[in-house]
């Protein structure tokens, strides 16, 4: 395989530095307002306790000076530099995935696209591909006791779905990764630590998710391009570092609240609760390690597909190309505003 030089990753890197740097600071002075609350389709996010229906979140970020923009380039670079990149990843991830995830106005970086995550798919009527279609994510970060249930469950109803995983978990369970994979699930980033990241440095973040994405490509050559934020934490400024990374940032429009480990019958009562969220386009979370998912779990997705309703990776949901996000909606299409 061929192998670049250092100075030729320092140029690559410095490149895509600059598309970061121009992104980020678009993105400083902007304020995230959560889905609408009068929607049919309003995601619930309760995680951890945070209500993302009520609660904005505003980058701190300034515009800097010609000595602090010098500054900040190298320690972006530094931070990237000092993330060890296995011989199978020799380029950051935009220039492995320009086919996947492209760089270009009027596309994923479109002008209308709110610097949101994507909660939820609208799927375009005439698209039979995804029609019907709702994703169930599990995240694992800490606890690992009962994700071979939860597979067997997946298994036994002919679901595929999405982990995001972090590195400390991946990494203390590599076999479980290759199972999850040969079993045709999909690995997503979770960072490496779990930390906020709307308390963390850009450098910081970049380490985060470099060292996640790293260890995934050494493991089974996939490049991760689906991220999903510790805590559910995200900002203008947060999304712009991970869509110029080469990832979708992915929230849900359900939160199971399957974390606070308070019975089946709770998280059975959760989803019956807000049936109207259990609908085309529906991202649901889930955790590997909660103690009642694997008993819910199975009733829930009688549930769904009662509803006529069929569960797929994230990554066979949601738009890759040509769409644009409105207060968390992901939508086919470039979206034209009038009156402006």
């Amino acid at each position: 395989m061929y192998k670049l030089s250092k100075n030729a990753k320092i140029v690559i890197i410095n490149c895509l530095l600059s598309i970061i740097i121009l992104n980020s600071l678009a993105f400083a002075s902007n304020v995230i307002i959560a889905p609408n609350s009068n929607s049919s389709n309003t995601p619930v996010s309760s995680h951890n306790d945070s209500s993302f229906e009520s609660q904005s979140i505003a980058s701190s970020s300034e515009l800097l000076n010609d000595e602090a923009m010098q500054a900040y380039v190298k320690e972006i670079a530094d931070a990237f530099m000092s993330v060890e990149l296995p011989q199978k990843c020799n380029l950051p991830t935009p220039f492995i995935q320009t086919s996947v995830h492209p760089n270009k106005e009027g596309d994923y970086f479109g002008k209308f696209t709110d610097d949101m995550p994507i909660f939820n798919v609208d799927v375009d009527e005439n698209d039979e591909q995804r029609k019907n279609c709702m994703c169930l994510t599990f995240d694992s970060a800490y606890i690992n006791k009962y994700t071979y249930d939860i597979l067997d469950i997946l298994d036994k109803y002919d679901i595929k779905s999405t982990f995001f995983m972090t590195y400390e978990f991946m990494e203390k369970n590599p076999k479980q990764i290759m199972d999850i994979i040969k079993r045709g699930h999909e690995i997503g980033n979770h960072s490496t630590t779990h930390p906020d990241f709307n308390k963390s440095k850009d450098s910081k973040i970049v380490k985060e998710v470099m060292k996640a994405h790293n260890y995934i490509k050494d493991l089974v050559g996939v490049n991760m391009c689906l991220f999903r934020f510790p805590f559910g934490s995200y900002s203008p400024r947060t999304v712009g570092l991970l869509k110029n990374m080469g990832y979708y940032p992915i929230q849900w429009t359900l939160d199971s609240i399957d974390w606070k480990n308070t019975g089946k019958n709770y998280l059975i009562n959760r989803f019956l609760g807000n049936d109207d969220l259990l609908v085309e386009g529906s991202i649901i979370l889930f955790h590997n390690g909660a103690t009642y998912t694997p008993e819910a779990l199975p009733e829930i997705i009688e549930m769904i597909y009662n509803k006529g309703l069929k569960c797929v990776k994230v990554s066979d949901m949601i738009y890759h190309h040509d769409f644009h996000i409105l207060k968390g909606h992901q939508i086919k299409g470039q979206f034209a505003r009038s009156n402006e």
